[in-house]
């Protein structure tokens, strides 16, 4: 996401404990049965689990970086999710969204999307039938003329 400070507190705890040794414990979770079911080395769940621990621990703020991109874009998130649903709004400010009104024929509509999915966390969001519901559309919609 964006902005300082975004993770809550029990999150950075979280975040602290995300290493090979907590990959052992995370076996009996979803998302290790997707990555096994899908990786061509399951062997190396406690390599992924370290490394996303070590990206998790940086800081970092892409505030200036996001308002450079101008491609169409897609924001998702859980309303249940670690992530608080104000910092995704936040994000999607960035691209205008949630300022104006879109207007009766959509023209003042910004470049991103928003979707916050009902009844869903970190966790759950890929498991979710209104993630595709959500994203197909987006995905299939024809790319915007380029000015």
């Amino acid at each position: 996401m964006c902005g300082k400070g975004f993770a809550p507190a029990p999150r950075i705890a979280g975040e602290a404990q995300m290493n090979a040794a907590a990959a052992e414990q995370m076996k009996p979770t979803p998302m290790y049965q997707l990555y096994a079911s899908i990786a061509p080395g399951p062997q190396d769940w406690s390599v992924l689990v370290a490394k996303s621990g070590d990206l998790l621990r940086k800081s970092y703020d892409w505030t200036a970086g996001v308002e450079t991109l101008k491609m169409p874009l897609l924001i998702v998130g859980a309303d249940a999710d670690a992530v608080r649903t104000a910092h995704t709004l936040e994000f999607f400010s960035l691209f205008g969204g949630g300022k104006r009104d879109a207007g009766w024929d959509g023209s003042g509509r910004p470049r991103a999307e928003l979707a916050i999915l009902p009844a869903t966390s970190h966790y759950t969001i890929f498991m979710s039938p209104a993630l595709p519901a959500a994203v197909t559309p987006f995905l299939d919609a024809p790319m915007p003329q380029t000015k």
